[in-house]
């Protein structure tokens, strides 16, 4: 049996590992702006709590699942289909709800289909699920007799 120091990364596992990181550092920066601007946000009526508090919690929660992607955790690959799903629903509850409405919305609406289907295509293919899998193969107990 191969460890998993043995197996190599996919190169699709290092994308998707990148791409949450970049969206992490983009959340990592929405934190760091609300704090820095928020008198200036306020006089404008923007929300700095939700922007701070938002920005903070995808910032943590992208640092954990790229880490977790990284070093081919288990529950990672669960977690970026939850990752991918609760950022989307995320994103355009803040664009309807929270926003003013823009014209862009069949362009925007596109390209999170098109993010969303590339997430699930890198997830689901056979080299990526291979590689989280060995992950609970290697926690499992070799003999679990008791004799």
């Amino acid at each position: 049996m191969m460890t998993r120091s043995e197996i190599k990364r996919p190169g699709r596992v290092v994308l998707l590992a990148l791409a949450v990181s970049v969206f992490a550092s983009w959340n990592g920066l929405r934190l760091g702006e609300a704090i820095f601007f928020w008198k200036t946000l306020a006089e404008y009526g923007a929300h700095p709590l939700y922007i701070a508090m938002s920005g903070g919690v995808w910032f943590i929660a992208g640092l954990l699942l790229a880490w977790g992607l990284w070093r081919g955790k288990a529950w990672a690959w669960l977690a970026a289909i939850g990752g991918a799903a609760g950022y989307g629903c995320w994103y355009w509850f803040d664009r309807l709800v929270l926003q003013k409405p823009h014209a862009n919305w069949p362009f925007v609406l596109g390209a999170s289909v098109i993010f969303l289907l590339f997430i699930l295509i890198i997830l689901f293919s056979r080299n990526t699920r291979r590689f989280f899998q060995r992950d609970a193969h290697e926690r499992k107990p070799e003999n679990s007799t008791f004799a």
